[in-house]
């Protein structure tokens, strides 16, 4: 279980934060979904992915608090709460990479950031995607080819070489 919860848990919390969830939200997140599988390891264990169960685990724990936190604060449009938080560039470029990446992620539809989220960053198949988001393979295959398209339009918006700003 150690050497499982070695190798997964930045990749969670990568997967959490492209996802929209906040950065100290997706550290309890990982910890209660390594609680549960630690719970049920003798049973996950044997299973052919058990990574697929453990982000299955995550983003059912996300979306709950999701959901909870939406009831108590604002039900319209994320985008305004998103524009006015502060923008958490720092002076290493390794953070500002992983920013700007978060920051295109979150321009994504919803359904085509999980989906890439969990094949570009999860690193899982499209059949895990699939069985993961309860969506068909072709419907993976379209979100991802459309997310990945929409990803390169905003890197060439942001590449002063290719005269994005």
């Amino acid at each position: 279980m150690t050497s499982f919860f070695l190798a997964n848990h930045h990749q969670l919390r990568r997967y959490l934060i492209a996802q929209g969830c906040a950065p100290c939200d997706s550290d309890d997140i990982v910890q209660d979904a390594f609680l549960i599988v630690r719970e049920r390891w003798e049973t996950v264990s044997g299973y052919a992915k058990p990574k697929a169960y453990l982000y299955k685990v995550a983003l059912r724990l996300w979306q709950r608090q999701a959901a909870k936190q939406a009831l108590r604060r604002y039900r319209g449009d994320p985008e305004p709460r998103l524009a006015g938080l502060p923008d958490p560039r720092d002076t290493a470029a390794t953070v500002e990479v992983n920013d700007t990446l978060i920051r295109w992620f979150r321009q994504l539809p919803v359904q085509q950031r999980k989906v890439a989220a969990l094949r570009l960053i999860g690193g899982l198949s499209e059949v895990e995607t699939a069985k993961i988001l309860d969506l068909s393979l072709g419907t993976v295959k379209s979100q991802l080819n459309a997310a990945r398209k929409r990803l390169r339009q905003l890197k060439d918006q942001d590449d002063p070489a290719k005269g994005g700003t």
